[in-house]
């Protein structure tokens, strides 16, 4: 495929959707992708899309999502008094993509009323090709080639009615989709007339079928017949399902409930990882959650060693014994290479992979039942725990069979966990009392700053860095020992900088701002859960060194550093100690009571000189860097300075202290 255009009926298949939301590098990334792709919405409903209008429906215990999406005034396809209100529909928002919705408004400070995605149609447009250039063998894909692959995949796939996606996702017709739907086979219709006489006659009446009767629908993408069996045994052929009819009944029984277990099962997953405090917490909130749904759980570092497991009830025979029994079974099927995951950092290899529980799937032949024994009616699901570029380790699931709905539910599960992990890493390290120190020295030219310096024969200081949405961080950086045009104009060629200002010039010296979405080394220690403290860069040689979380695994960001940039040396590792501050306990406020991106926003004020007379920055010149607009800037600026001077002003007794006076 590689950039070519895709021909009409080359859709996106669920695995090359999943392959391309891995490789979104921020959340309104991942949120745009998954608001094509999984709510089958248009570039421009995207942008018009706020919290509010994202709905909660009751329905046999269960909560459903519904979004309000309101028609742009043309288009072919657009569809017109569909929904609450004669110019919106309802779309069907999956629970982990609503999930994802909330936390982005939440993060990002979004109002209920406020635009969830503030930016132009082309923009989202230009993410989704961004994310597409990312990928190998998808590049060229387009918003409305996610908008296709939502089609085929509820039709295809998932066996949803023609008339239902014709409602949610907006479609003026029925003919429009017909290109994603298959001409039934005569085997198919006969299986369906059958299936319709083995029900019967429906009752007198309006000639409403009773409920749980599927309705024949010509041209529909599968006849009733097979509609009406589980996913597992439609996506998959028959070769999939070795074993024993026990195991299909055990399987059937797995697939009770179909694809709304799932959902339900994502929902819990995202709560109990919201509630986790700790890694040990997440990990066996994500085991003991999905252990409700499959038989068994494992979740194992980079080497295959378990660190935690949960199984079902009637499954717990599987954690008893040789614990090393999923390392055993990564290691025959290739997963692991000896001295961690095998090919972690190849995009093509999939996100999910299926391999046998045991190299040998016969029964033990000692006395008593083994975990083995247990394991030989089940297959492993194997999904990393990642985190951008970062591999936490393996989620291993056991179960008889894996429909692609497990495989989209697993792969979700892993990049949860992932993210999870890294976030409790940061704000381990920023609420704890001390931290492992790495310092490394790099000559590597890789490195911008570094051959910058050495071509110029300038030094750089680093005063900060910020993470920011659309670039991986913000760099404030003096620079002294070069003409400012030179510095910009050499470090704004490099590939690893998307752009480069002068935010100050001191005469001697001047602060400049470089937004940088490239590898370098910064990047990746806030990736791997670090926060950089110092980097200095003299002669082409850069010192910098990363403070991490004791729970933090640094021989991994050791190994990961120098494999990137070979001409990178660890010169030291100690523990450090984070000094005691005075004002210890109105950080700790302002910590409980900002958001993520309020304080990202603020830091990048400060250390742009947005707060100095005469400003170093403008707010335009902060909200263009941030990729953010100007009166969004505003907002956040104004609601953390607000929390920052509560915190600062109101004290404990504040409000007894004017009780006192009036």
């Amino acid at each position: 495929m590689g950039g070519e255009a895709r021909q009409r009926d080359e859709y996106l298949t669920t695995a090359e959707f999943e392959r391309l939301r891995r490789r979104t590098e921020t959340y309104r990334e991942d949120l745009v992708v998954a608001l094509a792709g999984r709510v089958g919405l248009r570039a421009s409903e995207i942008t018009r899309i706020r919290p509010g209008d994202l709905r909660e429906r009751q329905r046999g215990g269960e909560t459903h999502y519904l979004l309000a999406v309101r028609e742009s005034d043309g288009g072919d396809d657009a569809v017109e008094g569909v929904g609450d209100d004669a110019d919106s529909r309802e779309a069907y928002v999956p629970s982990t993509v609503a999930h994802d919705l909330r936390k982005f408004a939440n993060v990002n400070d979004v109002g209920r009323r406020e635009l969830l995605v503030d930016v132009s149609a082309r923009r989202v447009q230009m993410l989704v090709s961004e994310v597409a250039d990312r990928t190998d063998d998808l590049q060229g894909v387009t918003c409305r080639d996610l908008r296709q692959h939502f089609a085929w995949r509820l039709l295809a796939e998932e066996g949803v009615p023609p008339r239902i996606v014709q409602r949610v996702g907006g479609w003026r017709s029925l003919q429009s989709l017909a290109p994603y739907l298959t001409e039934p086979t005569t085997a198919e219709v006969v299986d369906a007339f059958a299936d319709s006489a083995g029900r019967g006659p429906p009752p007198a009446g309006r000639g409403r079928p009773p409920a749980g009767h599927t309705r024949p629908v010509a041209g529909n993408a599968r006849p009733p017949a097979d509609r009406a069996r589980p996913p597992a045994d439609r996506a998959r052929p028959p070769a999939e399902y070795p074993g024993t009819a026990r195991q299909r009944t055990r399987a059937d029984s797995h697939r009770e409930g179909g694809n709304r277990g799932l959902l339900a099962a994502a929902s819990e997953l995202g709560q109990a990882l919201a509630d986790a405090s700790t890694s040990e917490d997440a990990e066996q909130a994500a085991c003991d959650r999905l252990a409700d749904t499959y038989r068994a759980v494992w979740i194992c570092d980079q080497r295959g060693e378990t660190r935690t497991s949960a199984a079902s009830g009637d499954s717990e025979t599987l954690l008893e014994g040789d614990e090393a029994v999923p390392e055993k079974a990564l290691d025959a099927a290739g997963v692991l290479d000896g001295d961690g995951i095998a090919d972690e950092s190849d995009d093509r290899a999939p996100d999910v992979r299926i391999v046998a529980a045991s190299p040998d799937s016969a029964p033990s032949a000692s006395s008593g039942p083994s975990t083995a024994g247990e394991l030989s009616d089940c297959s492993l699901a194997v999904t990393p725990l990642r985190s951008s570029e970062t591999v936490h380790g393996l989620l291993v699931v056991a179960h008889e069979t894996f429909s692609s709905a497990d495989r989209t539910l697993l792969s979700d599960a892993g990049r949860r966990v992932g993210r999870t992990l890294t976030a409790i890493a940061r704000k381990q390290l920023l609420l704890a009392d001390t931290g492992v120190e790495l310092s490394f020295r790099t000559t590597d030219r890789g490195v911008f700053l570094v051959a910058a310096s050495a071509d110029l024969g300038c030094e750089f200081e680093l005063e900060g860095v910020v993470p920011v949405e659309d670039h991986s961080l913000l760099y404030f950086v003096t620079a002294s020992g070069a003409a400012v045009g030179d510095v910009l104009e050499r470090v704004g060629a490099s590939d690893a900088v998307d752009e480069a200002r002068l935010i100050r010039d001191y005469g001697e010296g001047a602060l400049l701002e470089f937004a940088v979405s490239g590898e370098s080394i910064a990047p990746m220690l806030v990736e791997r859960g670090g926060t950089v403290r110092d980097l200095s860069v003299e002669g082409g040689v850069a010192d910098v060194s990363g403070v991490f979380s004791r729970h933090v695994d640094v021989r991994r960001v050791v190994e990961a550093l120098e494999e990137a940039f070979p001409k990178t040396n660890l010169r030291s590792k100690r523990e450090v100690e984070e000094p005691v501050q005075s004002a210890a306990n109105v950080r700790q406020t302002v910590h409980d009571r900002i958001t993520e991106r309020q304080q990202s926003v603020l830091r990048a004020a400060y250390l742009a000189g947005y707060f100095e007379w005469p400003r170093g920055s403008t707010a335009e010149e902060l909200a263009a860097s941030m990729g953010v607009s100007s009166p969004t800037l505003h907002n956040h600026l104004r609601k953390a300075q607000q929390k920052v001077l509560d915190a600062v002003l109101d004290g404990p007794d504040r409000r007894v202290v004017d009780g006192e006076q009036h």
